[in-house]
């Protein structure tokens, strides 16, 4: 399917920019998925918040749901074999999940569900993960997605709407928690946005929803003054490393990898094997751990063509690594 097909499908159906994002994978489903039958997709969203909070704080109790079996997330952790992560917890049977981010301490996370937006639950002080919960970061119930961590921790990137358009938001961390979140002031925001991931430089990547393309924004006396496309020919959802050594993003249902060559470039983009990709379904939105042990991404088997966040280990990375430099 190419852009003029892609285009036209979405003015034929009316479609939200968060299926928008899944019919540009190649995710066929989507327009069926999330076709707007009211106004938008974000009334959709706050007219089904209630019946789904209703669901999280009832439905997972019947099921048996409780907060020991949240301590078990990080247990029992898989080898070259991806498994389901938080199974029956996060990734819930029939439920689109994606997104997921750790903080650096391992005392807290974000993942998107589909229905409900950004959800985060954080460990409490007997050693236990509270219930996922509606992060509503910005107090005001709207809805927000896609939440990332800046590597030491401090910041929380995030996007969310501002009149019917996505752009990026950040929150301080502080000893209270997390503080009111900030649009994001920065040409950064001069287009509709989303997922934004950041170095340890600073130096912020994002998906430019006008152009469907990776951008990266570097910071300057503090702020994000000038953008610039990220470098590579295709992909969104774009995860950078730590050093800005190599980079993990999807396109057109695969998770591939770049890695940054001595003159700045990075190398043709790597798709990776059936490790992480399978031919029977699509996987997207890749992350790292905050050790870089582990790749998070969503693949779409779930009943009705929805998606489970599953994690694998990410030694995968160096071993493409070194083949790229034999």
């Amino acid at each position: 399917m190419d852009q003029q097909q892609i285009n036209k499908k979405i003015a034929e159906s009316n479609i939200c920019i968060r299926c928008y994002e899944n019919i540009y994978d190649g995710i066929e489903f989507s327009w069926l998925a999330c076709i707007k039958n009211n106004n938008n997709h974000k009334n959709h969203f706050k007219m089904t918040q209630l019946i789904y909070s209703l669901i999280l704080l009832f439905g997972l109790s019947f099921i048996g749901y409780a907060q020991n079996d949240s301590n078990k997330i990080f247990e029992n952790p898989p080898d070259s074999i991806p498994k389901i992560f938080g199974k029956g917890i996060i990734s819930i049977p029939d439920r689109y999940e994606y997104g997921l981010s750790i903080s650096p301490k391992y005392n807290e996370l974000f993942f998107t569900e589909g229905n409900l937006g950004l959800m985060v639950m954080r460990k409490l002080k007997d050693g236990n993960w509270s219930k996922p919960e509606v992060a509503n970061l910005r107090g005001t119930n709207s809805w927000e997605f896609e939440a990332f961590y800046t590597w030491d921790g401090s910041k929380l990137y995030f996007s969310s709407d501002v009149n019917d358009t996505s752009r990026l938001w950040y929150s301080t961390k502080s000893v209270n928690g997390w503080d009111s979140p900030v649009l994001l002031e920065s040409p950064v925001n001069s287009t509709p946005v989303f997922w934004a991931t950041v170095a340890k430089s600073g130096t912020l990547y994002y998906t430019n929803l006008a152009n469907f393309q990776i951008y990266k924004s570097q910071l300057i006396d503090g702020q994000y003054k000038e953008t610039q496309k990220g470098g590579l020919r295709f992909g969104i959802h774009p995860f950078i490393s730590p050093d800005e050594d190599f980079i993990l993003f999807n396109s057109k249902g695969d998770i591939y990898i770049a890695f940054k060559k001595v003159d700045g470039k990075w190398t043709e983009p790597i798709k990776f094997g059936n490790q992480i990709n399978t031919l029977e379904y699509e996987e997207t939105c890749p992350s790292l751990s905050p050790d870089a042990k582990y790749i998070f991404f969503s693949r779409y088997n779930d009943k009705n063509g929805k998606s489970d966040i599953y994690w694998v280990r990410s030694d995968a990375i160096e071993k493409i690594r070194k083949e790229i430099i034999e």
